[in-house]
């Protein structure tokens, strides 16, 4: 659990230095590193994705995200989330904000808690970081520690402290990930093309970000979540 934690403590301190950061990066400048960050993260994105899950996998990946989409849309999980946001943010605000401007933030506010959970919390070195840290070898979270800092840095900048809050989704998600590796991790370890299928299924996800981030297109990337799930079947 020591990865986990060092990974927590690093999005919420590259936050922090995001957030002191945006006093003095222009737009021109912010433009320039959000470009970048995005194009770093559709290219993870898409090594991830083409993972070598042979056929199948390629079928079940199509199949989770068309029947994850269908089943995310009907519940409507983005506008959910939208709600939440507006809840949340009302503690960094209690003055609160009305009109379009209001709608404005909060879109803004849940795009920052969303796309960096999906960074954070799905791909393949959440997977194999955590798994390794739960069997007492925590060199691959520190790594991600890293990066994690950076891009929430980076992030903040441009959606400002919900960033900060995907912290408790990383704790949550890599600490339940490297509990059940003490159990379990000899069984997920040898489940190879769960691992494979979860990653490349994982690699779609951040393409999508790395979309929303050059701004190409607006995805509503957390009505997909329910694909995740699809990874399950190699696990039967």
């Amino acid at each position: 659990m020591v990865g986990v934690l060092v990974n927590t403590v690093a999005v919420i301190v590259g936050s922090l230095i995001g957030l002191a950061c945006k006093k003095i990066i222009n737009d021109k400048i912010e433009t320039s590193l959000m470009q970048v960050l995005g194009v770093l993260v559709v290219i993870i994105g898409i090594i991830d994705a083409i993972n070598p899950v042979g056929t199948q996998g390629i079928l079940v990946m199509l199949l989770s995200f068309v029947i994850g989409g269908f089943i995310g849309s009907a519940l409507n999980i983005q506008n959910g989330l939208d709600k939440l946001a507006l809840s949340v943010q009302k503690l960094f605000n209690k003055k609160g904000v009305n009109g379009e401007n209001s709608t404005r933030k909060t879109n803004n506010f849940t795009e920052g808690f969303v796309q960096a959970t999906i960074v954070f919390c799905v791909g393949a070195m959440v997977i194999y970081g955590s798994i390794s840290a739960g069997l007492g070898d925590n060199k691959t979270l520190y790594i991600k520690s890293v990066l994690d800092g950076v891009v929430a840095m980076l992030l903040t900048v441009k959606y400002g402290p919900s960033v900060m809050l995907s912290a408790i989704p990383v704790f949550v998600i890599q600490g339940a990930f490297s509990l059940l590796a003490s159990s379990l991790g000899n069984f997920l370890l040898q489940s190879v093309n769960f691992r494979q299928e979860l990653s490349a299924i994982g690699g779609v996800f951040v393409f999508m970000i790395g979309i929303n981030l050059l701004e190409i297109k607006k995805i509503p990337v957390a009505n997909y979540l329910p694909a995740l799930l699809g990874a399950c079947y190699f696990l039967f």
